[in-house]
């Protein structure tokens, strides 16, 4: 932190309105958690007061953009970064790239139309006593009059000067948009503003040949790759320009650091995001292990506890311990195709696609399998309570016996020549005796049976197969979730939930739970939310998930999108919803978001999640209903960093679920057009 200005201090005053969902129960059931968020927030807000302290947000340099746009950029944040070797006493430097938000445009203002824009850099620094707020855009032009290695020639004269005339209107933008919003006066004399040219040297020739330097007669605005290429240059610069330019008040620096510390919040949530997806409890440790070699291995668990990312984990593992190779393969299955795409898109960046293969479960026909000729060492059948959508036993029975089939072919040198694979057999003794009942020198791979109990305690089919009903393990903790969202699912998931699946641990510095009234048309409050996410909390569109409880004419996509559309400038950067989950998970453009109904997304998980309640019908006895109590724990389960609820204020009431809910602060205003 700046000299001066506590860890807490900092905390309390500017990053109140950050509200993320960290895991539950740090000391208690992960006790090592605790020091990883202790060294993320000290990489972001170190308290060392007897040097030069510089860190950046995001921690790293994120690609965006065209390539030589890149290395710009890039040379930029180095050369940032680079400042810790002043080595001043007390120097404290924190940089934000790439931050962006929504404005309304200067030339619509009349029109009250939104425009979404980004500042390639803005930089707090405080010494001596002095508060500075820096704003640089980057250019990548470069002439013949500056040769780099692997730098394109990319622009004459002309296009230099439309640069430069572009950099100097997005300087004049930002300041504009932050004197308006945030009611700072003579900004001018507030903030620096700097256009860098990593590629482009200060010296051009003019008509008659001469080398003269570029103009003169703006001053410092420019910065030039004469003082970029070099990290003891830029500091001599630094030294000369930022901290002896002009400064602004304590007020207005705390006033903009929180700004863009609240900007930053998507980039928070990745990078607690990237930490804690690796982290598992000791439940999930048991499973991991299967100490007790269980075959099969039948696991259940509610939403949110781990059951997915246990089977990545196992696949993981398997691979660097030797047993997942060509020479012994796994099948991944499960029912919804949107799990599916994702669980295959991280097999693929695991490396593992040709080592694991995935399937989707049949409910309406017998043939799941049917045409397989792959036999599998290893089996993990996630979502194992979708069968029970089947009410057809030959259905059920066959998937299951084939689900036996490949996995003891797999393992069994008889292959189909053992009378134990027979389908004879299989009816006569459950998978756990077959399995016995094998020579004891055979090393079975893994077999596992993932039960989401919050499915399966809907009351099951007589037919359904035993095996599903007595588990092994109980998953019953939430990795990434906190107190505010246990007591939120304990008050709807009351009887007939059985109160062991109720065992929610406490973690008692909670986020709230947002929550919007809704509009007249509730395409028009869902469109706002969005918005304001996107434009004043640095959410990225790709964050966000909307799930309607039911799907209606009103969630319709492209209401949705008409109602964004209609607050934004034409043809400029803005959200767009889609629902198509598969291509979202595998293909999604950068400024999509994902609308879709709450089995779709079974299995998913979402930075935000908008639950919309938006339905009249809703009475005194809405809870009452186990389906209706059940799909709201799908919906809110998908959040790991923040929880929004629309409805209308009768809903609210009804449910009786008000003191979990915290009004959301809306800071882009909106107006009729």
């Amino acid at each position: 932190m700046a000299p001066g200005t506590s860890r807490s201090d900092f905390e309390s005053s500017n990053l109140e309105d950050v509200k993320l969902y960290l895991p539950s129960n740090i000391v208690q059931e992960i006790p090592y958690l605790q020091s990883i968020l202790d060294r993320y927030l000290e990489s972001e807000f170190p308290t060392v007061e007897s040097q030069t302290i510089v860190h950046s947000i995001p921690k790293e340099f994120s690609r965006t953009g065209q390539e030589q746009a890149c290395k710009a950029e890039k040379l930029v944040f180095d050369r940032l970064m680079g400042l810790h070797t002043l080595q001043l006493p007390n120097l404290w430097i924190m940089f934000f790239h790439n931050a962006s938000y929504g404005g309304y445009s200067k030339k619509n203002l009349e029109l009250w139309k939104l425009i979404i824009r980004e500042h390639d850099f803005v930089v707090f620094v405080k010494f001596m006593d002095k508060h500075y707020v820096i704003l640089m855009e980057v250019k990548s032009t470069n002439d013949r009059a500056t040769i780099i290695d692997n730098v394109e020639v990319i622009a004459d004269s002309k296009s230099i000067k439309n640069n430069k005339r572009s950099a100097e209107h997005q300087l004049r933008d930002h300041c504009e948009i932050l004197k308006n919003s945030m009611k700072i006066d003579n900004i001018s004399e507030k903030i620096q503003c700097y256009i860098m040219w990593p590629f482009l040297g200060q010296n051009t020739t003019d008509p008659k040949q001469q080398k003269v330097k570029r103009w003169v007669q703006d001053g410092n605005l420019h910065v030039f790759q004469d003082t970029i290429a070099e990290q003891d240059i830029f500091n001599i610069w630094f030294q000369n320009e930022i901290i002896s330019g002009h400064s602004c008040n304590t007020n207005t620096f705390m006033l903009l650091l929180k700004r863009f510390v609240i900007l930053s919040c998507g980039v928070f949530m990745d990078e607690i995001d990237k930490n804690l997806l690796a982290l598992l409890t000791q439940e999930q440790m048991k499973v991991l292990q299967n100490i007790h070699g269980q075959r099969p291995l039948v696991v259940h668990g509610i939403a949110g506890t781990g059951k997915t990312l246990l089977i990545l984990k196992k696949l993981q593992w398997l691979y660097e311990n030797g047993q997942l190779n060509d020479k012994y393969k796994a099948l991944y299955i499960c029912y919804w195709p949107g799990l599916r795409c994702e669980v295959l898109n991280k097999i693929n960046s695991m490396g593992l696609s040709s080592y694991v293969d995935t399937q989707r479960l049949y409910i309406a026909s017998d043939d799941f399998l049917k045409n397989n000729t792959v036999n599998y060492k290893h089996v993990f059948v996630d979502e194992s309570e979708a069968t029970i959508l089947s009410f057809n036993v030959e259905y059920i029975r066959k998937t299951f016996y084939r689900i036996y089939q490949t996995y003891h072919n797999g393992n069994c040198n008889k292959m189909d020549k053992c009378e134990l694979v027979t389908m004879k057999m299989f009816l006569k003794y459950s998978l756990v005796e077959l399995v016995k009942m094998h020579p004891d020198t055979l090393l079975w791979g893994e077999l596992w049976f993932m039960v989401d109990t919050n499915q399966a305690l809907v009351p099951l089919p007589r037919h359904s197969p035993e095996i599903l009903k007595t588990p092994h393990i109980v998953l019953n903790r939430l990795i990434r979730s906190t107190n505010q969202i246990c007591n939120f699912f304990g008050k709807i998931m009351y009887q007939p939930i059985p109160i062991k699946y109720l065992k929610f641990p406490k973690y008692s510095k909670e986020p709230p739970i947002f929550w919007v009234e809704q509009k007249s048309a509730v395409s028009e409050t869902v469109a706002e939310v969005i918005i304001d996410l996107c434009s004043s909390k640095g959410v990225k569109p790709n964050d966000i998930c909307v799930i309607p409880f039911l799907r209606n004419n009103e969630n319709c996509i492209d209401k949705i999108n008409e109602q964004i559309a209609e607050k934004f400038v034409e043809n400029t950067f803005q959200p767009e919803g889609t629902n198509n989950v598969e291509r979202y998970l595998t293909d999604k453009n950068p400024n999509e978001f994902l609308v879709a109904w709450s089995l779709l997304v079974k299995g998913l998980e979402f930075k935000v999640v908008i639950m919309v309640l938006d339905e009249e019908q809703f009475e005194d006895g809405f809870l009452d209903d186990v389906s209706n109590r059940n799909t709201i724990y799908v919906i809110s389960s998908r959040c790991t960093c923040m929880l929004i609820v629309i409805s209308k204020c009768e809903l609210r009431n009804i449910i009786k679920l008000e003191e979990f809910f915290t009004d959301y602060i809306f800071d882009i205003t909106f107006k009729d057009i």
